[in-house]
C-alpha cells in the first residue's frame, strides 16, 4: 500500500508541474506608441511572443515606434515563438519611424525558433527613415530548428530617404529542419538618394529546411546614384 500511494503522488506531482509551465495570455491591444526626440535613444517593444511552452493569443492594432535626432535604436518584436512556444497574432498599421543620421529599426514579426509554431496575420508594417546612414531590418515569418511559421501579409514596406543607407527585409525563409508557410502581398522596399542599398530575401531554404510562399506585387525601388538591388526569391541551398 505504501509503494502505491507514492507512485500516485509522484504522478499528481508531475502533473502539476507541466499545467503550471503551460501559461497563456490573450492580448488585445489598440494605439501603443513609443516617442523618443534626442540623440542615442533606444526603444524597445515586445507583444505577444511564446516561449518555453507558453502559448500566445494577441490581436494589435496601431503599434508605432517613433524616433527624431542621431544614433538612435527601435526594436519591435511580435509574435515570435521560441522553444515549444506558440503564437497566435494579429496586426494591423505597426509601424517603426525615424528621422536623423544613423539610426536603427529593427522588427521581428511572427519568426519561429526551436520547436515552437507561430501564426501570424500581418497587414500594412511599415518601417520609414529619413536621413543618412541608416539601417532598416526587417525578420517577418521566418522558421529556424525544428520551428514553423503560418504567416499572411498584406502591404508591408521599407521607406529610406537620404545617402549611405541600408534595407534588409527577410520574409518566409526556413532554416535547419524549420518550415515556413507565407503569403505575401504587396511587399516593398523603396529608397531615394545616393549609395543606398536594398536586399531582400523571400521564400528561401538552406539545410533541411522547406520554404512555400506565395507572393504577389513585390517590388524594390531606387531613385539616385551608386544604389544596389540584391532579391532573392525561392532559392534552394
Amino acid at each position: 500500500m505504501k509503494l502505491t500511494k507514492i507512485a500516485v503522488a509522484v504522478i499528481a506531482t508531475t502533473g502539476l508541474g507541466v499545467a503550471f509551465a503551460q501559461s497563456t495570455t490573450n492580448v488585445n491591444l489598440w494605439n501603443a506608441s513609443q516617442n523618443q526626440s534626442g540623440a542615442l535613444n533606444s526603444q524597445t517593444a515586445s507583444f505577444g511572443n511564446a516561449s518555453g511552452s507558453g502559448q500566445s493569443n494577441a490581436t494589435i492594432w496601431a503599434t508605432s515606434q517613433n524616433q527624431s535626432g542621431a544614433l538612435n535604436a527601435q526594436a519591435l518584436n511580435i509574435g515570435n515563438a521560441y522553444g515549444a512556444g506558440r503564437s497566435n497574432v494579429f496586426t494591423w498599421g505597426t509601424s517603426q519611424n525615424q528621422s536623423g543620421a544613423l539610426n536603427t529599426q529593427t522588427a521581428n514579426i511572427g519568426n519561429a525558433q526551436g520547436s515552437g509554431q507561430s501564426n501570424v496575420t500581418a497587414y500594412y508594417t511599415s518601417q520609414s527613415q529619413s536621413g543618412a546612414l541608416n539601417t532598416q531590418a526587417l525578420n517577418l515569418g521566418n522558421a529556424s530548428g525544428s520551428g514553423k511559421s503560418n504567416v499572411f501579409a498584406w502591404g508591408t514596406t521599407q521607406n529610406q530617404s537620404g545617402a549611405l543607407n541600408t534595407q534588409v527585409a527577410n520574409i518566409g525563409n526556413a532554416s535547419g529542419s524549420g518550415a515556413s508557410n507565407v503569403s505575401a502581398y504587396y511587399t516593398s522596399q523603396n529608397q531615394s538618394g545616393a549609395l543606398n542599398s536594398q536586399t531582400l530575401n523571400m521564400g528561401n531554404a538552406s539545410g533541411s529546411g522547406v520554404s512555400h510562399v506565395t507572393a504577389s506585387y513585390t517590388s524594390q525601388n531606387q531613385s539616385g546614384a551608386l544604389n544596389g538591388q540584391t532579391m532573392n526569391v525561392g532559392n534552394a541551398q
